[in-house]
């Protein structure tokens, strides 16, 4: 994961810490394997990362990554460096937060998108009432 915070801090200038998620044993046998998660934290907010050992389609990568959720209790960010345009934009759609190192970050419940191109900018900030406003 330290492509991860690397991204994080060096690009966007965001101070995260993460260790191995105490929790791993709730993950499923099978998957546990061929999952990396993390836990996360960012001044008061602990959240999950999680990164497949495999090039996973989004369906998969979402199926997990909900499951994580109701596993933890706690947000969980999918990690894959291969995401394209458009599914990184379903995933924007679908508030789901995502990584793409050296691209893009989507992290909807610090209520932030961080983009790459534009170091230490933050391109949507919403605040509650705007938050109010937006259709799911």
């Amino acid at each position: 994961m330290d492509e991860e915070l690397d991204y994080l801090w060096e690009t966007l200038g965001l101070e995260i810490t993460a260790d191995l998620w105490p929790e791993r044993d709730k993950i499923h046998p099978t998957l546990r394997p061929a999952i990396t998660v993390v836990q996360a934290k960012y001044r008061r907010a602990s959240f999950l990362i999680m990164r497949m050992s495999w090039h996973a389609g989004l369906p998969d990568l979402k199926r997990i990554q909900a499951s994580l959720v109701e596993l933890s209790g706690m947000p969980t960010v999918i990690s894959e460096a291969h995401l394209e345009q458009r599914q990184r934009e379903r995933l924007q759609q679908q508030r789901i937060p995502f990584i793409c190192p050296g691209v893009q970050a989507y992290l909807p419940f610090m209520d932030e998108e961080y983009w790459s191109g534009k170091p230490n900018k933050h391109v949507k900030v919403y605040d509650p009432h705007e938050w109010a406003q937006l259709a799911d």
